[in-house]
């Protein structure tokens, strides 16, 4: 399985990232992470490869194969599409991050409703309120646990929930792991309300 995770630099792509890579080890499953663009400093872009099973030889995720996208900023998710098979799962955290060149009126950030359509145009796409959720469950820094936790409600994961849960409890200082729990949960309530609503739109 082959799962692109992005974002910038204070979301939480890191960290997420090991916390799969960590949950998927407990599992006895091959893993191989590569991080291959920008820096760990606020607005700069970061991406994450994370290849989890057999099939997990190299560390980069080539053009046309990543199956899952967990994409923390929108603008962000839009430019690793060609990392995507077709039909691909794409997560996404629907709060943009404008950079300062936007603010300044230098670059032009998309409308969300336009990233959206075209994500649409050929992936399976799941809307996520994560920032709002997590501010909900006591702190915007746990933006990458809701997404974690509707990643985690996909089912696409080769990993048990409790493994996650597991590597969240290790990699959280423990004051706020109460916290991160509601926020994963809320991710996974979150995930599971859209797929009830897709199913209502859909006729299904």
């Amino acid at each position: 399985m082959n799962i692109i995770l992005c974002g910038v630099g204070g979301n939480g792509v890191v960290l997420t990232t090991r916390i799969i890579a960590e949950a998927a080890l407990k599992e006895d499953l091959e893993v191989r992470v590569g991080e291959v663009h920008g820096l760990a400093m606020r607005g700069g872009t970061v991406v994450s490869h994370l290849r989890v099973g057999p099939d997990a030889k190299g560390v980069l995720i080539p053009q046309g194969s990543g199956d899952i996208l967990l994409a923390f900023e929108p603008l962000e998710a839009l430019r690793q599409l060609p990392l995507l098979k077709r039909g691909a799962k794409v997560i996404l955290n629907n709060e943009p991050f404008i950079g300062v060149d936007a603010h300044l009126g230098l670059s032009d950030y998309p409308e969300i409703c336009d990233i959206i359509g075209v994500i649409r145009e050929t992936q399976d796409l799941v809307d996520v309120d994560a920032t709002h959720l997590a501010m909900e469950a006591g702190s915007v820094v746990m933006t990458n646990v809701v997404m974690l936790g509707a990643l985690a409600a996909s089912g696409e994961l080769p990993i048990r929930r409790e493994a996650l849960i597991e590597a969240i409890k290790a990699r959280v200082p423990g004051l706020m792991v109460e916290k991160n729990i509601k926020a994963f949960e809320s991710g996974e309530t979150a995930f599971e309300r859209w797929m009830s609503l897709k199913c209502s739109r859909d006729g299904s």
